[in-house]
């Protein structure tokens, strides 16, 4: 059954990010089996991609500005997507509707089926969209107003698509029926992470020697991240006679760091990356995640995300699929990911000795970094982007059939 697919979104490309990574991996796949996918983003994010870019699905925009238009008008806000949504109804005839980011778009489509035409559809909120972390300002639903909006109209969706077990308990929290909750995970290209690369010219290219120990981090320095606890951590390491490894803290917003590493002593043996290589924007099918984030897992030792809270800690997969040994937090969304002593190694959030002492630890004992480092490639194989997708088709088709029912 060939299908037409609507994909609203609030954060799509050239923004590189889980959400953004993991619904061009949707529509991808969807469009080459058959399927047809229309994303829809943001006008700022469909003017980015109009130079250079070059997708098979098509991407149209939404209204100019029209989100903030909701958050400060919902009447307005919600007149204007009704008809807007009902305009792209009549012209696509769209078999189904599957909305990435709760807030504002999931919230929108739900208003629009629930008042304007009942449409088959799913929300799949990715983050600050429904999660909420008030000590370091984590979260939209902050906002009163906008908790508000996502009480009322998320839990009246079809279904609330759910990463991970910690966004299905932030759905029940604010009364989704848990017979609405399905449980997708992201995905990952394990083949693309698994394909060698010069491992010694990565190296060279960053000043890196080749017998010194590489540990990585990725993602954008966000206090959820808590990269500060990672350079702790190298300070502790160091303080403690560890020599011949490195830190690379890759990803936006990094350098921001450096006068903090520079404080705590720890700068020779901290990389900074701020811009991860951008992707060919002309090849076809558009390759994600980047050659260089591709070459960057592929020539370290091991793999550390020390945050406070995820979604669903896309990068950990990513990491395992590229075959390299994880240590993390026991926080939301990474202990989604990662089953301690069996996939990786957790440790508390925000206790930077215990990061270090674990750190240390892999990197002394080749054979337990090997073993992590296996079961994570086979833990990978269980989020591939094939799957996720068979999943998402076989969810379109029971929608399609209640929806018919019901009618």
């Amino acid at each position: 059954m060939t299908l037409t697919v609507a994909l609203p979104t609030s954060s799509f490309l050239p923004g590189l990010g889980g959400v953004e990574v993991g619904l061009h991996n949707i529509a991808l796949r969807l469009q080459q089996r058959g399927h047809r996918p229309v994303v829809m983003v943001t006008a700022p994010h469909r003017a980015a991609l109009r130079h250079g870019w070059s997708l098979p699905y098509e991407v149209i925009g939404f209204p100019p500005k029209i989100w903030g238009v909701l958050q400060h008008a919902p009447p307005l806000g919600f007149a204007v997507l009704d008809a807007w949504f009902e305009w792209m109804y009549r012209r696509y005839r769209f078999d189904v509707w599957h909305c990435t980011m709760g807030w504002p778009t999931g919230v929108a489509l739900v208003h629009y089926a629930r008042t304007r035409r009942a449409i088959p559809h799913l929300v799949r909120c990715a983050g600050e969209d429904i999660q909420r972390e008030p000590a370091i300002g984590y979260g939209a639903r902050l906002n009163p107003r906008i908790d508000a909006l996502v009480r009322r109209w998320l839990p009246q969706a079809d279904r609330l698509v759910a990463m991970t077990d910690t966004v299905a308990a932030e759905y029940r929290a604010i009364g989704v029926a848990e017979d609405k909750i399905a449980m997708v995970p992201n995905g990952v290209d394990v083949a693309r992470l698994q394909r060698p690369t010069d491992r010694l010219a990565t190296r060279r290219r960053l000043g890196i020697g080749p017998e010194e120990k590489v540990v990585l981090a990725v993602g954008r320095n966000h206090p959820k991240k808590s990269f500060i606890t990672l350079l702790e951590a190298t300070a502790v390491m160091k303080a403690q006679g560890l020599t011949g490894f490195r830190m690379v803290i890759a990803g936006l917003g990094t350098n921001a760091l450096r006068a903090h590493a520079e404080k705590l002593g720890v700068l020779t043996e901290t990389i900074l990356i701020e811009q991860i290589g951008a992707p060919d924007s002309k090849l076809t099918p558009l390759a994600l995640p980047p050659d260089e984030l591709v070459a960057l897992y592929q020539t370290a030792d091991l793999f550390v995300l020390p945050s406070i809270t995820e979604t669903f800690g896309i990068v950990l997969v990513e990491a395992m699929a590229a075959g390299l040994p994880v240590v993390t937090t026991d926080a939301p969304g990474c202990r989604d990911i990662i089953r301690n002593g069996r996939d990786g190694l957790m440790v508390p959030p925000g206790d930077p000795a215990a990061l270090a002492d674990t750190v240390a630890r892999v990197l002394a004992d080749p054979g337990l970094a090997a073993d992590l480092a296996r079961k994570s490639r086979q833990r990978a194989e269980e989020f591939s982007w094939d799957d996720v997708v068979s999943r998402y088709e076989a969810l379109y088709l029971r929608l399609i059939s209640q929806d018919k029912s019901a009618k």
